[in-house]
């Protein structure tokens, strides 16, 4: 059954990267997410001054300053940082904002083991609890290796179980697939990354409760902590992901990152028990294969010099400096591993700089407070050249009123590929464009087989809130352009920040009397999340490619290659389209 799951799960990301989207995922589609939700309310963590933080206004200058130039490693969204319990400075690169709950991918996994220790402290479960007794009941076949399983080796990510995020999407019982597969080694005795435990965890807690992780952490955790937004996505049987799928604002994050730091006391009443807190912050099982190699607790990534920290692709983390008493929280739309960016030596040097509480410096704060007002997402654009000049545009707003151009057989989308297979919506590829002049910019109307989104790209280049759908989907989307006129020839880059991800679509358009190209771009860019989705799921592993490489000739026109050369194709795709012309006539 592995071979068979890994040889599908291969064949789906051939199938991924080429954008055949037929049957992704064999289960069919079903609504995830909600109208976007943005949320002022909710009890708020107080406020100081870097100063009374004992923090130099310029150590957090520079912090911001020097994060945000890192577009590749950090991608930063937004950051804030807390001492002593106290948010001392916080940032949004703009348009991401501090009302919009965010997707948080693999920190959830931190805060499902939350749940499961609280489970603990309950007396609901118990580490060395097996698998086999919790769900043996009701499961026809399950594999040898699988029956020594426990809720340890699952918090622990040691239970080397096959069937991981890729094999989500061929099969519609996770639990079954979970405990049908064969362990790669003894459980226990090493560490691999693999959202499927996590996942599990979420499933024993529903067996065990008969609720989900939501309902069972509403009254013990976020009615506490005074969180009131928050939504999971759940897999096919209704269960939350548990591994990944959880949104939330950052300050909510934040209570959660200071309630950890707090080994469990939240306003003098203990919300986690102080022996939780400190196994799942302690290291359980060392990871020289891990993405951080300091060692694993329950969920939970240990790091350099005491700390410790929830970790989630494509920049999302919460770091705990106990040595400082310190929380940093980030979100970003990175394209790098935690230990590949430069994160930690930039949060040492913020930190470090400070101690006892500082004399206030009126024009020190000024500085800062106007740095982070400005603070701008700026990811690398397909066209450099290119600018918000007024003249031009209006003129470029007068060629292009009504026109309308059919686009020709492409697999681009409005919306960028990991957002899609996330949700499990798959679009059908762009068809057709329309633009309309507006007072307060031109109007540009995207059309995607039978649904249509309509953003504002505004003559002073600023951002514009759209919502935008897929299938039933609603994204808060944030759309902004530069554009340039070169004789016959208009160029726009149109940047659409999908503010509640940590996606970006990226389009460049290439605009003539008559035709059309499309150039879809997105940041994390499709191959940068193909290489992390394979390095997460194992395949990049030289020992398991070797493996499955005389497996893989099965695929028609596969070779060793195939993986890279099909990335490098499809990862900005071009589309064209004509003119449709519209003919006014009189009755």
């Amino acid at each position: 059954m592995d071979i068979t799951i890994q040889m599908r799960s291969l064949d789906l990301l051939l199938k991924f990267i080429k954008h055949d989207m037929s049957g992704i995922p064999h289960y069919g589609y079903r609504q995830q997410k909600q109208a976007p939700a943005l949320c002022g309310a909710g009890e708020r963590l107080p406020r100081c001054t870097p100063a009374e933080a004992g923090i130099s206004c310029a150590a957090v200058e520079t912090f911001f300053r020097q994060s945000g130039q890192e577009t590749r490693s950090l991608g930063m969204h937004g950051a804030m940082l807390l001492r002593h319990g106290k948010i001392f400075a916080e940032g949004w690169w703009a348009p991401f904002r501090p009302d919009a709950p965010h997707m948080l991918y693999s920190v959830s996994k931190s805060i499902t083991a939350t749940a499961v220790g609280i489970a603990l402290d309950e007396g609901i479960l118990d580490l060395d609890e097996k698998l086999s007794d919790i769900f043996g009941g009701r499961l026809e076949v399950m594999s040898k290796g699988m029956k020594t399983v426990t809720i340890w080796h699952l918090l622990t990510m040691s239970t080397g179980n096959r069937f991981n995020e890729v094999g989500s999407m061929l099969a519609e019982d996770w639990v079954r697939m979970f405990m049908e597969s064969v362990p790669k080694f003894e459980p226990g005795t090493a560490f691999e990354y693999n959202s499927l435990n996590t996942y599990m965890l979420a499933a024993v807690l529903h067996e065990k409760t008969g609720i989900g992780l939501l309902a069972y952490l509403k009254p013990r955790l976020f009615d506490p902590l005074g969180i009131v937004e928050y939504a999971w996505e759940t897999c096919p049987q209704g269960i939350e992901k548990g591994g990944w799928g959880l949104s939330l604002r950052m300050e909510d994050l934040a209570k959660i990152g200071q309630l950890y730091l707090d080994r469990g006391m939240w306003k003098g009443k203990r919300v986690l028990s102080e022996s939780w807190v400190k196994q799942a912050t302690t290291s359980q099982i060392s990871t020289p294969n891990g993405n951080c190699k300091e060692g694993y607790g329950f969920q939970i990534w240990m790091s350099r010099g005491g700390s410790y920290q929830f970790n989630g692709a494509f920049g999302q983390y919460v770091i705990m400096m106990p040595k400082y008493d310190a929380v940093a929280v980030i979100y970003g739309g990175s394209v790098k591993l935690f230990s590949e960016s430069c994160l930690t030596e930039m949060l040492e040097e913020c930190f470090g700089a400070g101690g006892t509480p500082q004399n206030e410096d009126p024009e020190a704060q000024k500085a800062l407070e106007d740095e982070l007002k400005n603070l701008t997402f700026s990811p690398q654009l397909p066209q450099e050249d290119l600018g918000c000049d007024s003249e031009v545009f209006e003129r470029i707003v007068n060629r292009l009123h009504k026109k309308e151009f059919r686009i020709e057989n492409t697999i681009g989308s409005l919306f960028p590929m990991p957002l899609q297979c996330v949700y499990g919506c798959i679009s059908d590829g762009v068809d057709m464009v329309r633009f309309e002049k507006k007072d307060e910019g031109l109007l540009l109307t995207v059309y995607e087989r039978g649904e249509r989104n309509a953003m504002l790209l505004r003559k002073d280049g600023r951002y514009s809130d759209s919502i935008l759908g897929l299938r039933e989907e609603a994204q808060l989307a944030s759309t902004c352009a530069q554009w340039k006129e070169d004789g016959e020839e208009i160029l726009l880059a149109v940047q659409i920040c999908f503010v509640e991800t940590p996606d970006t679509r990226l389009l460049l358009m290439r605009i003539f009397e008559d035709n059309i190209e499309l150039i879809f771009d997105e940041t994390p860019s499709v191959s940068d999340a193909t290489e992390l989705l394979l390095n997460l799921v194992g395949l990049m592993d030289k020992a398991t490619v070797r493996r499955l490489i005389p497996l893989m000739t099965r695929i028609p026109g596969f070779n060793e290659n195939t993986i890279n050369e099909m990335v490098r194709k499809y990862a900005a795709p071009r589309a064209f389209g004509k003119c449709i012309r519209c003919h006014d006539l009189q009755t």
